[in-house]
C-alpha cells in the first residue's frame, strides 16, 4: 500500500488551497503521526512528529471517524497534553483520510481566533462535508499513485522477464520502426543500428523486411526465416521468427525473435533422447582391448582431434563415439549421427550440407539446414565413412580443413565448429589402393585411430555382456533370470559371433523370451546355435575351413596393411599374389 508520505507535495497543495479559501490553518498527518503538510504556524513543523500534541489525530486514526473539538485544551482527549487549560487553539475539526476502509491519515482545520471558531461553528455541517471531500481527494491521489507505482513495477518486472530471455526480441510497428528491444537483441547489433525508432532495414535485407511486415496484415500469420546477422563480433546464423501482436484494436505491432542455430541445437540435444546417451562405463568388457579403449577414450575426449573408429558391424562403434562425446566439453552440443550407407547417395549431400531455397526442383522454401550445421559446437559422427561417395569425400575434407560448409546452391561459406568422429568396418587402405577412398581424407580422419576387436577375439567379455543383457531383459520382460547353465555358456563360447555384440543381444533376447525359471539353458538358444555342434564336427575336418581359419588368424595377428600382408604371406609360406587370391576366395576382407 502507498503511504501518505508518497503524495506529500500534493497534500501540501491541498492544505494551502483550503487555507487560502477558508482563511483557516490546515495540517495533515499520516498514520504514524508525522505532519506531512501544514499552513501558517504549522508549516515549519512539516516532517516532524505530532505524537506529543496530536492526541485528537490519534483518536481519529484509531476510530476512523470525524471529531469536532469545541474546547481545545479542556476536552477529555487533551488530557495528556502539556498545554491543557492553556491551549492557543479555539476550535478544531479533524477528518480521517480513508483508503480501502482503513484510516491512513487525518486532515484538520484549526482555528486560533474567536471569529474563525464562530464561522466554523455556525456552518459546522458544511465544513465537515467539505473536509470529507478533501480527504477523499487526497485518498484518490494515493490510489492513483498506487496504481502508477503498480504500473511502473509491472513494467519493470515485464522488462526484467524479457531481458532474461536468451533469444533476441524486437517489436516494431506496422511500418517497420523499432518500438522496443531486449538486452539479448541489443547485444547482437551495434548501438547505431538498433535504437528506438530505428528501422528494420538497418538490420535485415529488403526481402526479410518485406516478409516480416506481411505478418502485420494477418493476425494468424507467423513466418520463420534463416538470417545472417552481422553482430558486434562476427557473422552469426540465426532463426528469425515474426508474429503479429494482437490487441483489442487489431494488429498494431509485430514481434521479431532471433535465436542462434547453436542454441537450437543445444535445446534439441537436451530435450531429445540423445541427451540420455552412453557414458564410458557403458563400454562393457574385461578384456585387455576393451580396457585400453576405455582409457584411450577418456584421454582423447578432452581434445578436438578427429577420431577414426574401426571395427566390424555390431561391435559398438557408435556407442563408443557417443561415450566420447558425452565425456567431452561438447556434451551440451548436438551429437549428430550420419550413416553414410543408409542415406541414398542422391540425398546424402543435401542431408549433410543443407541447401538454399531454389537450389533444385522440390527444394523447400527457405532452404534447409544441413546436419553438419546442426552439429555446430557439438560432434558429427560419420558412420561407415568408407561408403561415402568420392565427390562428398572432398567436401568433408574441406569441412575438416577450413571449418566451413557450403550449402547446395549456396555461395557463402558458413563457419562451423564441429568435432568429427568417423567409423568404418571396411579396409580403407585397400580402398585407397583401388582409388575408392581419398588419401588426403584418410590422413585427416585417421588422427586418433581406435580399433574395436570382434567379439570372437575377446570371448572373455561374454560373461559381463550376458549379465548386462539379462538385467535389462529381466526388467523389460518381467523375468527373474539369475543363472546360465554350463551348456549355455559353452555354446556361446564356441560360437564365432559374426554379428558381434548386436547378435549376442538378439540371442539373449530370444532366450529370455523362452525361459520360465531362473536359469538359461541350451533349450533356450536359437535354432542356429543348437545346430552348431554337428556342423562344427564336419567343419573341423574340412580342409578349406582349416585353411581359411589359419589365414584368418594370421591375417588378424599381423594386420591389414600392405606390409602386414607381406608378413602374413611369409608366415604362411606362400607368395603375396597367392595370399591375395586366397583372401578373395575366402572373402576374408
Amino acid at each position: 500500500m502507498v503511504e501518505l508520505m508518497a503524495v506529500k507535495d500534493y497534500a501540501q497543495q491541498i492544505a494551502e488551497a483550503i487555507a487560502t479559501v477558508v482563511k483557516i490553518d490546515v495540517e495533515i498527518a499520516d498514520r504514524n503521526l508525522v505532519r506531512i503538510a501544514g499552513t501558517g504556524r504549522y508549516h515549519k513543523g512539516v516532517g516532524l512528529s505530532m505524537d506529543r500534541q496530536g492526541y485528537v489525530y490519534q483518536e481519529v486514526l484509531r476510530t476512523g471517524h470525524q471529531f469536532v473539538i469545541e474546547t481545545p485544551g479542556n476536552h477529555p482527549l487533551c488530557a495528556p497534553c502539556k498545554a491543557r487549560g492553556n491551549c492557543s487553539e479555539k476550535y478544531e475539526v479533524v477528518s480521517p483520510i480513508n483508503l480501502d476502509d482503513k484510516a491512513v491519515g487525518a486532515i484538520g482545520l484549526v482555528c486560533f481566533t474567536e471569529a474563525q471558531a464562530k464561522l466554523i461553528q455556525e456552518n459546522q455541517q458544511s465544513y465537515l462535508i467539505f473536509l470529507t471531500k478533501m480527504a477523499e481527494t487526497i485518498a484518490l491521489k494515493m490510489k492513483e499513485q498506487e496504481f502508477l507505482a503498480g504500473l511502473v513495477s509491472a513494467n519493470h518486472y515485464l522488462n526484467s522477464i524479457i531481458d532474461c530471455l536468451e533469444e533476441g526480441l524486437i517489436t516494431v510497428d506496422l511500418d517497420g520502426s523499432v518500438l522496443h528491444f531486449n538486452q539479448a537483441a541489443k547485444r547482437l547489433f551495434s548501438a547505431n543500428l538498433l535504437t528506438p525508432r530505428s528501422h528494420l532495414k538497418n538490420l535485415f535485407t529488403d526481402q526479410i523486411v518485406t516478409d516480416i511486415l506481411k505478418v502485420g496484415s494477418n493476425a494468424d500469420e507467423v513466418i520463420e526465416r534463416e538470417v545472417h546477422v552481422e553482430t558486434k563480433k562476427n557473422r552469426v546464423q540465426m532463426i528469425l521468427r515474426a508474429l503479429p501482436i494482437d490487441s483489442e484494436e487489431g494488429v498494431k505491432s509485430i514481434g521479431v525473435t532471433l535465436r542462434p542455430f547453436d542454441e537450437i541445437g543445444r535445446i534439441v540435444n537436451r530435450l531429445s533422447l540423445q541427451d540420455a546417451g552412453y557414458t564410458i562405463d557403458d563400454i562393457l568388457g574385461v578384456s585387455e582391448t576393451i580396457c585400453q579403449i576405455r582409457e584411450r577414450a577418456k584421454v582423447v575426449a578432452a581434445s578436438k582431434s578427429t577420431i577414426l573408429i574401426r571395427g566390424e558391424s555390431g561391435t559398438g562403434k557408435e556407442m563408443l563415439a557417443r561415450s566420447i562425446h558425452n565425456l567431452s566439453s561438447r556434451q551440451q552440443g548436438m551429437f549428430m549421427a550420419i550413416n553414410c550407407t543408409a542415406i541414398p547417395e542422391a540425398l546424402l549431400e543435401s542431408e549433410l550440407f543443407g541447401y538454399e531455397e531454389g537450389a533444385f526442383t522440390g527444394a523447400r522454401k527457405g532452404g534447409k539446414l544441413g546436419k553438419i550445421e546442426l552439429a555446430n559446437k557439438g560432434t558429427l559422427f560419420l558412420d561407415e565413412i568408407g561408403d561415402m561417395p568420392l565427390f562428398l569425400q572432398a567436401k568433408i575434407l574441406r569441412v575438416l580443413q577450413e571449418r566451413q560448409v557450403e550449402r547446395v546452391g549456396g555461395i557463402v561459406p558458413i563457419p562451423v565448429d564441429v568435432r568429427v568422429i568417423a567409423a568404418t568396418h571396411r579396409n580403407l587402405e585397400e580402398m585407397m589402393a583401388k582409388g575408392e577412398f581419398r588419401k588426403d581424407l584418410y590422413y585427416r580422419i585417421n588422427v586418433v585411430p581406435i580399433d574395436i576387436k570382434p567379439l570372437r577375439n575377446r570371448k572373455e567379455d561374454l560373461e559381463i555382456l550376458c549379465k548386462h543383457f539379462i538385467n535389462g531383459f529381466n526388467e523389460q520382460l518381467n523375468k527373474n533370470v539369475q543363472f546360465l547353465s554350463e551348456g549355455f555358456r559353452r555354446r556361446l563360447s564356441e560360437y564365432a559371433w559374426p554379428g558381434n555384440v548386436r547378435e549376442l543381444q538378439n540371442i539373449m533376447e530370444y532366450a529370455m523370451n523362452l525361459v520360465k525359471d531362473s536359469t538359461l539353458t541350451e533349450e533356450h538358444l536359437s535354432p542356429r546355435l543348437k545346430s552348431l555342434e554337428i556342423q562344427d564336427v564336419l567343419n573341423e575336418y574340412n580342409l578349406e575351413n582349416v585353411e581359411r581359419e589359419t589365414i584368418l588368424r594370421c591375417y588378424q595377428t599381423f594386420g591389414t596393411g600392405v606390409q602386414a600382408k607381406e608378413r602374413t604371406a611369409k608366415a604362411l609360406g606362400i607368395g603375396i599374389a597367392t595370399l591375395y587370391r586366397k583372401l578373395a576366395r575366402y572373402n576374408i576382407e
